[in-house]
């Protein structure tokens, strides 16, 4: 398909056909400020060459802001973990089927969304979950709202590392002086605690520089000169978000993972943070951090029911993931015991044998 662009003054919507526009990138930030609704994650972890670009206004600002790409009969909308309410969804939707005659399917990957409210046939189940934190102003203000045993247990580890190690040093780099030997010592701590047990899984190391470089920082804890502990994170607005963070076992009395995170925290605060996502995965020193719980789906719309027919085996396809996914989540809530171990084992037996 040919790069164009389609306007549509009356409803201020414009469709950007192979090619993205100047502006995008500030667009996206204004409408999500989302990690993975930035162009900085897509350039690193995204093919958008040939990608086209949906923008809808309202009042003349940016009220929609779609990346996507044409895969056959079906649109793939790029952006992940955003928010779009009813209104909006709606008129991208009927915007596509009446532009687009050939698509049937639309297809989202993270979305929070009332899509099945759609006059259409919608697929929609859980596919991402994270955890976020409203930021105060100040990082006393956060500190004041944090539980008092967890207030007392950052403290009481603070000062103890201080005073058995005074060489500790807690450092923060942007950018250019990131350095790539203390991400890959991050990631090393990260991925010997993942890997204790019978989980396999490594970091793309040269992508996290990549991606750190352009929109991140990176938080080190130094005793002696060697990194014990450290985070990767990203920052997309006013919106930070935590990625790799690991700390060395030999400080767990401390509670220096804790600590880490708690700093960062402190930190994004003071470089005008106003949330914090602390990623996936349950545990429950996010929900102390004060890390509310929140779901995105999984999306799919097709054109009609007859449509959806015609592409049944994608939508097989789709029930079936998102089953998949719906067991894992559930062996992770219950990962303390026993038969849910036995599973994780089981699965990593039959990954290593592939």
């Amino acid at each position: 398909m040919h790069a164009s662009a389609l306007s549509s003054p009356a409803d201020s919507i414009t469709c950007h056909v192979g090619q993205i526009p100047a502006g995008v990138e500030e667009a996206l930030v204004t409408t999500y400020a989302s990690l993975h609704s930035s162009l900085a994650f897509f350039k690193v972890f995204r093919s958008i060459e040939g990608a086209s670009c949906y923008l809808a206004r309202c009042a003349g600002a940016p009220s929609t802001v779609l990346l996507f790409t044409f895969s056959g009969h079906r649109i793939d909308v790029i952006n992940e973990m955003i928010e779009i309410g009813q209104a909006e969804m709606t008129r991208f939707v009927a915007y596509v089927f009446a532009h687009f005659p050939q698509i049937d399917v639309i297809s989202f990957k993270a979305l929070k969304t009332p899509a099945r409210e759609l006059p259409f046939p919608v697929q929609q189940y859980r596919a991402k979950g994270s955890y976020v934190i409203t930021l105060p102003d100040t990082p006393e203000a956060y500190t004041a709202r944090i539980g008092k045993s967890t207030r007392a247990s950052i403290h009481q580890g603070r000062n103890g590392i201080r005073r058995h190690f005074p060489s500790f040093q807690s450092r923060f780099f942007v950018n250019d002086d990131i350095d790539e030997n203390h991400i890959r010592a991050i990631v090393a701590l990260s991925e010997r605690k993942i890997n204790a047990g019978d989980a396999v899984f490594f970091y793309d190391v040269g992508r996290l520089v990549r991606l750190a470089r352009l929109c991140g920082f990176v938080h080190v804890i130094l005793i002696d000169g060697r990194i014990c502990a450290g985070s990767v994170n990203y920052q997309v607005g006013t919106s930070f978000f935590g990625d790799a963070m690991g700390h060395d076992p030999q400080y767990e009395k401390f509670g220096l993972g804790k600590l880490c995170v708690y700093l960062t925290i402190c930190e994004s605060i003071v470089r005008g943070g106003t949330r914090f996502y602390l990623g996936g995965g349950v545990f429950a020193f996010k929900e102390r951090l004060l890390g509310v719980p929140f779901d995105m789906d999984e999306v799919h719309v097709y054109r009609s029911s007859a449509k959806l027919l015609r592409h049944i085996g994608h939508a097989i396809g789709v029930t079936l993931a998102a089953a998949l996914r719906s067991a894992k989540h559930l062996v992770h809530q219950h990962k303390h015991t026993r038969w849910a171990r036995l599973v994780v084992k089981s699965f990593c037996l039959l990954q290593r044998r592939k």
